[in-house]
């Protein structure tokens, strides 16, 4: 299994608390959740990398019980979680699948939206093709993810650390497990798929201040770097890495800085 998809499997009962909806990522969530729009022409809306569900019930509460919402999540106990989340509502429906391998038919979809999910597709291409192919014609899309600039002042701190504690092959694979894309780099990607006409592709840069237990709580979850270090080596690059990233502190707090990528396709 995709060791990514593997960990926010293990660790969907924690996905929802409050910690992780309180934390910078919980923020470019709601904020990314802002750039959709399932306006009334939309018949069927699609969520790849819907998580629990929480924000497809939302979704689904605010708008006509015949619009048809579908919910992708490759990680299963996250998609069980969505299950048991939208079970209330009967125009929502969960699948297995991901971006390389959408469970959905050829121009099927009306709006396709993903918040915080495409930067770990494993395979780019086959991933922007496959939502070309399940769009409609006239179908509109809003993608948000992490590009290349992100985190930069926890990159700049911890990666002497890494180079201490992991060989060079443990880095490049902890490094290959999240696409991350300047602006240049995925407006050529969506292109190819896309065209011009219809695609716009921005980018932004948010700072977020939080506490090192604050920070670390997420960022230890994600980072790949951990992904397959002996425990005993583990416990000493967390220690080392706490320590250097401590030293960012400021009046505010331990800055993070997302770089977030929005592709948005729209229909003229």
């Amino acid at each position: 299994m995709n060791s990514v998809v593997e960990t926010y499997s293990r660790l969907a009962d924690e996905y929802d608390n409050p910690k992780n909806i309180d934390s910078c990522w919980g923020h470019v969530a709601r904020k990314s959740l802002g750039f959709v729009s399932t306006k009334g022409k939309h018949g069927v809306v699609v969520d790849v990398g819907c998580g629990t569900g929480r924000d497809l019930a939302r979704l689904a509460s605010g708008n006509p019980p015949d619009k048809q919402f579908i919910g992708v999540e490759p990680a299963a106990n996250l998609r069980n979680l969505a299950i048991r989340y939208t079970e209330n509502h009967p125009n929502v429906q969960i699948l297995d699948g991901s971006f390389e391998d959408l469970p959905l038919d050829y121009g099927s979809v009306d709006y396709l939206y993903s918040i915080l999910a495409f930067h770990w597709t494993t395979d780019l291409e086959k991933s922007v093709y496959e939502l070309a192919r399940v769009l409609k014609p006239d179908g509109e899309m809003d993608l948000t993810f992490v590009g290349r600039h992100n985190g930069r002042e926890f990159i700049q701190k911890t990666t002497p650390i890494f180079f201490k504690y992991m060989t060079p092959a443990q880095l490049v694979e902890a490094a290959t497990l999240r696409k991350q894309l300047t602006l240049e780099a995925t407006a050529a990607l969506f292109r190819k798929a896309f065209g011009e006409e219809r695609l716009t592709v921005t980018e932004s840069y948010h700072t977020y201040y939080d506490t090192l237990d604050g920070h670390w709580s997420w960022w230890v979850r994600i980072e790949g770097q951990f992904v397959n270090l002996p425990e005993l080596i583990r416990a000493q690059c967390y220690q080392e890495a706490k320590a250097a990233i401590s030293t960012l502190a400021v009046d505010q707090g331990i800055p993070y800085t997302v770089h977030l990528l929005h592709v948005s396709l729209r229909h003229k």
